[in-house]
């Protein structure tokens, strides 16, 4: 069999052979490249800031600038030089470094004081809080930079797959990737425009409060979501019966409050723990769960838009072939109306096919005989639009196939033996909630082939956009989970600067 069978529509190829994926995946190098030399930036715009930088001092409100003191101990590590008003107010404090170690920054408001650690490392670079440093501007914005990056660097892969209706789980991932990048990305620009950032701790606090921010909006939005897929998995199991993949909605759910449920108690476990180091496990835990809540959402989204695009999209005329895939017959040998919904489906697109002034396209009713069946579904199909004014010598039954991996696997050589070579143009016909997961399976087969999709109930959807994330997870689980432990080094990091501050 070809490895990929090539589709012409308006003119350009539908299909992406290994070479070209390589070239989309590749894309994400310059994400690499945009790291270090941001990291490489950042180092050399802190070095340019020589051996001083500006403090704020919190917490002395309403106290003019007259009234403060500063001493540093030990005095030859450091000076305060100047202290002015920053933007808001707030006393700014010029710390500029004499030479290498460690001390404390006292400072003195009128009746009341307090002191900072204060070190100045090799090259003269002052730190103080613990975290504070000058140059911290030229970090944030990297961040903010390689989020903003990542997130467009994803969306370009997605338009591009998209353009080829090249739909699956590389789409899925580049599509969440967007989404968690994008809005990360988004609300760093927001926190920076907004001009209440001025140190790296208040950009660290800034980080960890997204995710909780995040997952604090969509609390309510959530439970109502965990009820309605609930609801919808009911109706399927009542349908369909429980099976195992008819469960994933209740699953969901269940993780989900599991999730919500993590996060109340973790907080209340940091509220109420006596043990400095049992508080900061706490903290670093529920920063890890918050995020990780935020980061499977944005792979959920990408995996729905996918789904629904891939059911929406319309592939253009004309088609040579039109695989019909099947999935269940009567006791007395006659589509189930869900099988019905896609013969209907693939005949109405051929006819639309021949009334824009195309060659009739041929039908491949792909689907094998099961145990309670009396003949094949393909031959079910084949009886189906015959009555329907189709004429036989259009169909060509494939009736060996059990699942829809073999449907493709097996059309794809029927198909051939009719004459189609790589250049012949081929759609499938399936349920819309099934689409998304038949162009993989198209795709596997080396076929280039784009979906119709046949209406059906509202209740299929949640349970397969679940299935398709689980999927996802399952077949990319090392970039994404790569890209989570990056994600969630960050914020670790971030939670870590605070409790330091």
């Amino acid at each position: 069999m070809p490895e990929r069978v090539s589709c012409e529509v308006d003119g350009k190829g539908a299909a992406l052979s290994k070479a070209e994926l390589r070239r989309v995946h590749a894309r994400m190098l310059a994400l690499a490249v945009a790291v270090v030399v941001c990291a490489i930036a950042s180092m050399l715009y802190i070095g340019a800031q020589g051996n001083r930088m500006e403090q704020r001092i919190e917490g002395y409100p309403d106290t003019p600038l007259e009234e403060f003191s500063f001493i540093v101990d030990p005095p030859e590590i450091a000076r305060v030089v100047d202290v002015h008003a920053g933007a808001d107010g707030v006393p700014v404090a010029v710390i500029e470094g004499i030479e290498q170690g460690e001390g404390m920054l006292l400072v003195s408001a009128g009746s009341s004081g307090g002191a900072m650690m204060i070190s100045v490392r090799e090259g003269g670079m002052v730190v103080c809080d613990g975290v504070n440093f000058a140059g911290w501007e030229a970090v944030a914005l990297s961040v903010t930079f390689c989020f903003l990056l990542a997130g467009v660097l994803c969306a370009w892969a997605v338009a591009s797959l998209r353009a080829r209706a090249w739909f699956g789980y590389e789409m899925a991932a580049y599509a969440g990737g967007a989404f968690f990048c994008l809005i990360e990305g988004a609300s760093f620009v927001w926190a920076l425009l907004a001009g209440n950032l001025h140190s790296t701790t208040e950009f660290a606090a800034a980080i960890t409060g997204m995710a909780n921010a995040f997952v604090e909006l969509l609390f309510f939005p959530m439970v109502a979501a965990g009820v309605f897929v609930c609801a919808s998995n009911i109706a399927l199991i009542r349908r369909e019966g429980a099976h195992p993949t008819n469960l994933l909605g209740v699953a969901a759910s269940l993780a989900w409050a599991a999730a919500l449920i993590a996060i109340r108690l973790l907080g209340r476990g940091i509220m109420a723990a006596m043990d400095y180091n049992l508080t900061v496990a706490l903290f670093l835990l529920s920063s890890v769960v918050s995020i990780g809540i935020c980061y499977a959402l944005a792979f959920l989204a990408g995996v729905c838009t996918c789904a629904y695009g891939a059911a929406k999209h319309r592939p253009a005329f004309p088609r040579d072939f039109l695989i019909i895939l099947g999935c269940g017959l009567r006791a007395d040998g006659t589509p189930l109306p869900l099988l019905a919904g896609r013969v209907d489906a693939a005949r109405s697109y051929a006819e639309e096919q021949e009334e824009a002034g195309h060659a009739p396209a041929r039908f491949v009713p792909s689907g094998g005989q099961g145990s309670d069946e009396p003949w094949s579904e393909a031959e079910a199909m084949r009886r189906y639009l015959v009555d329907k004014g189709v004429a036989d010598e259009r169909i060509l039954p494939e009736g060996r196939s059990t699942n829809t991996r073999e449907n493709f696997a097996f059309s794809a050589e029927v198909i051939a033996q009719a004459g189609g070579g790589d250049d012949a143009r081929i759609a499938f016909s399936t349920t819309n909630y099934h689409v998304f997961r038949s162009y993989i399976y198209a795709h596997d087969a080396g076929l280039a082939a784009e979906g119709i999709a046949a209406p059906t109930k509202l209740y299929f959807w949640p349970n397969a956009f679940l299935r398709e994330f689980a999927g996802l997870l399952a077949s990319r689980i090392v970039p994404i989970g790569l890209g989570f432990v990056a994600v969630a080094a960050l914020y670790l990091a971030a939670e870590y600067a605070l409790l330091l501050a």
